[in-house]
């Protein structure tokens, strides 16, 4: 299924095929959203960035990261990550994550490479790429939860709030079979023969 095929189904339900009220482009932004919460929480696409640390600098910048997962350094050590809220001032080895692209490194050691596993940010995709088999569900929960964000009243937040759980169960389900590699054939019917 292509991204635009998706969206015909998605406009089915919103009841906006002519597409009045959500533009392609607003559609797409919202379908590259969902494809950037559905990485991170599959851990998909890890990347090591390895950084040369210097003695005089603490903050670093990290290009493209989306969620930080571990850090090490080259003597073997592995570094703990933490939030920028003063929980690792005090630790000596700690690294603080100041945002999504810059981290502060507590003691940095001169001549030291500090190699950090982030998941990584995807490709954007547009209307005419391949929506991952498995996935079409999910992407159209979260889209509907997104769209129906758009109008301030009670029903329309209604919606949203029904397809977000739609979309939060689709993720469970999609996250523990994307970890295995596989698709889970256990809701098929079982045939009994006589």
């Amino acid at each position: 299924m292509t991204v635009r095929e998706l969206f015909a189904k998605v406009r089915d339900k919103l009841q906006d095929t002519d597409a009045t009220y959500w533009s392609d482009s607003e559609l797409v932004d919202l379908f590259n959203e969902g494809k950037r919460y559905m990485a991170a929480e599959r851990n998909e696409n890890p990347t090591t960035t390895s950084i040369q640390l210097s003695e005089n600098t603490n903050i670093y910048e990290v290009t493209g990261a989306l969620r930080y997962i571990s850090a090490k350094d080259s003597n073997g050590k592995a570094r703990k990550l933490y939030p920028d809220d003063g929980s690792g001032d005090e630790i000596t080895d700690a690294i603080i994550v100041e945002d999504y692209n810059r981290i502060y490194v507590n003691n940095p050691e001169e001549g030291t490479s500090l190699y950090v596993k982030h998941i990584s940010f995807p490709e954007e995709d547009n209307l005419n790429d391949t929506i991952r088999s498995g996935d079409e569900e999910s992407y159209r929960y979260f889209i509907l939860s997104k769209a129906y964000e758009k109008d301030n009243d009670m029903e329309q937040f209604q919606k949203a709030q029904y397809f977000w759980s739609m979309f939060l169960g689709a993720i469970e389900y999609s996250k523990k079979n994307s970890s295995l590699n596989f698709l889970d054939n256990s809701d098929k019917i079982t045939a009994y023969y006589y």
